[in-house]
């Protein structure tokens, strides 16, 4: 049996609690009636209303919340990464002056020298070998400086006097350090330049084939073939001189006009 709720107090239990205070109150109605059930009386059974379950079905008053409380502000943590601050820039003190350095007292020790080597010297090569024809023409006579031999037209050749003179005027400087010019000079035409200035070059290199074999050493011998330019001279002709030591080699002669 089922105890009657009125409908007012459905609709005011569901809108204060919900489901849950409906179902409180309609199991309170029927607690309510059995008891009344179990009591003869002769008057209508009235509804009852637990008022327990009302007051369950009030809404609890709110706690006043405490009034927040001001705290002194913390001071913030500096970060692991914040820059130290940068002290003041002190003088820096001036450097002292560099110190010479130390001269020693004893002379280091000589590196020793190292033996000789045996170096096998070339044996120089022989003298070029002096051409004498008895027919050829020519003659020596002195010159500035030294000697001056003559040839014959178109010949290279020496003669047993031209070959004695320069023989006699380099044996006095075999074993000197003077150094000897050899200018040649050869008749010729200007149209054929090379001619006579190859012509020159035999007179000169035999000229110095004399020198050789008398034991001057080539270094000392200065040959130059001038050709057809034999200036005021003969045109066919040798002229050997000896200069000082250091000192410049006889100029060429000037050419004819």
């Amino acid at each position: 049996m089922t105890g009657h709720v009125p409908a007012r107090w459905r609709t005011a239990g569901w809108r204060a609690g919900g489901p849950l205070a409906a179902l409180l109150l309609c199991l309170a109605g029927t607690a309510q009636a059995q008891a009344q059930s179990s009591t003869p009386s002769t008057q209508p059974v009235q509804p009852g209303v637990n008022s327990g379950a009302l007051d369950a079905l009030k809404p609890t008053p709110a706690r006043p919340r405490p009034a927040p409380q001001h705290r002194p502000a913390q001071p913030t943590a500096r970060p692991k990464n914040a820059a130290k601050p940068t002290p003041a820039a002190l003088p820096v003190p001036p450097k002292p002056p560099a110190r010479p350095p130390a001269v020693p007292t004893v002379p280091p020790a000589i590196a020793a020298i190292p033996p000789a080597v045996a170096v096998p010297v070339q044996r120089p090569p022989d003298p070029p070998p002096v051409v004498v024809a008895a027919d050829a023409p020519g003659e020596a006579s002195p010159a500035p400086g030294g000697v001056r031999v003559t040839f014959g037209a178109g010949r290279a050749d020496l003669n047993a006097a031209t070959d004695a003179a320069i023989r006699s005027f380099v044996r006095p400087l075999r074993d000197s350090e003077q150094p000897i010019n050899v200018l040649a000079y050869a008749a010729g035409s200007a149209d054929d330049p090379s001619t006579p200035r190859r012509l020159s070059l035999a007179r000169a290199l035999a000229a110095r084939a004399v020198l050789i074999n008398e034991g001057v050493a080539s270094t000392r011998i200065y040959v130059r073939a001038l050709g057809a330019a034999s200036g005021d001279g003969p045109a066919d002709r040798v002229d050997l001189s000896a200069n000082a030591p250091g000192a410049p080699s006889a100029p060429a002669p000037a050419a004819k006009p």
